[in-house]
């Protein structure tokens, strides 16, 4: 059995060196760059579900252990390889409420830019790095999607880049982690057989719970959308009653002048369009959760916000977003756009940052594989909720995802969205299908925004067939 071909005593002089001048600054550069690319790619609604961690330097006796481990003793001439081979030295973790925020942070970071040698990156991944323990768990339970980063600290008058491995899970899927200490058995070393058993039931346990935690949650969405932009003529009767029976300090005159006065404010402030669900979410945060039962008797928030500000700057289409008072967005269609892509379109990202910007491949693979993924779900089955059928055919339609044409998840569920939004989610459709309602529904929306010229409308709906 070969030895490593330096000493522990060796080892750890270089350790401490490398933890002081590399290590430490990349984890607290690359932490903060996370929590600021996820402040601005995620809504505050879906930020406040995503919790980044300090991160944290791997010690030095653990370091040691690893590097005895045959697969690593072997690949390792010099102290120098060490990060080359060991890619977990700097760890960063992202706690999510729920599976469906886990796959969104994952779509975000796996949009970031691959890194080339040579560059000095702020924050990139690393490409071929992602390995999804969600999908494919561990044999000991665990759960959660890796991916490695680069990021880049000062080395004199040169930069050095540092990779840190990142872990995106639920909160129960770190809870499982804190009360079974799983980082305590690593590989080489073998857990009791009753801590291992123990261990997969209470994973296995906690990933049922974390299913129906989605359930909740898509639910909620559901309910939300629904109070946010329909008016109450049109909702079920069960709606109806529970704006009836809402508790009556709701009404209270004082409550309502406050919020009303609250969004006024909130809104003469915007400096760029906001949603109207993250606007509501953020009303109800403020004032309590009653408020949104019934939204003053006047069934759901839009109607709500336009009585409070009867001159508000709406976006027709849903989903709604309030737009600022001096809001001109003709002037983004001069910035750059990405090749193959009418400068018209950044309209509506400038709007909506979710807005796919997709070339002409990956739109044609994403209607072909969401017109499959609609005639593979049970349309009939009336315990499926919109929301629910929307995560379906999105989970079916990346399965179908190709190497060279893949799209991702947030793509395909903006793109799935437009179908129940224009009335046409419920049954089985073809590409050619898909690709008019999502056509003809981005039109629409540009519309609500803007005043194209007939040229720029005609280019978008010749970039989106």
């Amino acid at each position: 059995m070969s030895e490593l071909p330096f000493t522990y005593e060796e080892f750890s002089e270089w350790f401490d060196i490398h933890a002081g001048r590399y290590l430490t600054p990349a984890k607290d550069s690359a932490s903060k760059a996370l929590s600021v690319h996820l402040d601005a790619e995620l809504p505050e609604i879906e930020r406040v579900r995503v919790k980044v961690s300090s991160g944290r330097v791997k010690g030095k006796e653990r370091t040691w252990k690893k590097l005895e481990l045959e697969k690593y003793r072997n690949k390792i001439s010099s102290l120098e390889e060490i990060p080359n081979i060991i890619d977990d030295l700097v760890g960063l973790r992202v706690t999510c409420n729920n599976k469906s925020d886990v796959q969104r942070v994952v779509d975000i970071v796996t949009a970031l830019k691959i890194f080339q040698s040579g560059q000095e990156p702020v924050l990139e991944q690393q490409e071929g790095s992602l390995r999804d323990y969600l999908g494919q768990p561990k044999a000991s339970g665990y759960r959660a999607v890796h991916i490695n980063l680069c990021t880049s600290v000062p080395a004199g008058l040169k930069w050095k880049v540092v990779t840190c491995e990142l872990q995106i899970r639920t909160l129960l899927q770190d809870g499982w982690g804190e009360l079974t200490h799983e980082d305590t058995y690593k590989p080489g070393s073998t857990p009791p057989a009753l801590v291992e058993t123990l261990s997969r039931r209470m994973a296995d346990l906690l990933a049922a719970v974390d299913d129906i935690a989605q359930d909740l949650r898509q639910e909620l969405d559901r309910l939300s959308t629904k109070d946010i932009e329909t008016s109450v003529t049109s909702l079920p009767a069960t709606s109806v009653s529970i704006t009836a029976n809402v508790n009556e300090a709701t009404f209270q005159p004082a409550i309502r002048d406050a919020a009303s006065e609250y969004l006024r404010n909130r809104v003469t402030q915007l400096q760029r369009p906001m949603d109207l669900a993250s606007l509501a979410w953020e009303l109800s945060r403020k004032f309590g959760q009653e408020v949104s039962q019934g939204w003053f008797g006047l069934g759901n928030f839009k109607s709500f916000l336009k009585e409070s500000i009867p001159n508000v700057r709406l976006t027709d289409e849903p989903p709604s977003y309030v737009l600022p008072g001096d809001y001109q967005s003709h002037t983004t269609a001069k910035a750059s756009s990405p090749p193959g892509i009418p400068a018209a379109a950044m309209l509506l990202r400038d709007l909506d940052r979710s807005f796919p910007l997709l070339d002409s491949v990956h739109l044609n693979a994403a209607y072909r594989q969401l017109a499959e993924a609609s005639q593979a779900i049970n349309w009939a089955d009336e315990t499926t909720n919109d929301i629910g059928r929307i995560n379906e055919m999105t989970r079916r339609a990346r399965e179908l995802n190709s190497e060279d044409a893949a799209v991702s998840r947030t793509h395909f569920d903006y793109m799935a969205k437009s179908l129940l939004f224009s009335g046409n989610l419920g049954r089985p459709l073809v590409a050619e299908e898909v690709k008019k309602i999502y056509s003809a529904w981005t039109v629409k929306r540009l519309l609500s925004v803007s005043s194209p010229s007939n040229r720029q409308i005609t280019a978008v709906k010749k970039w989106l067939s």
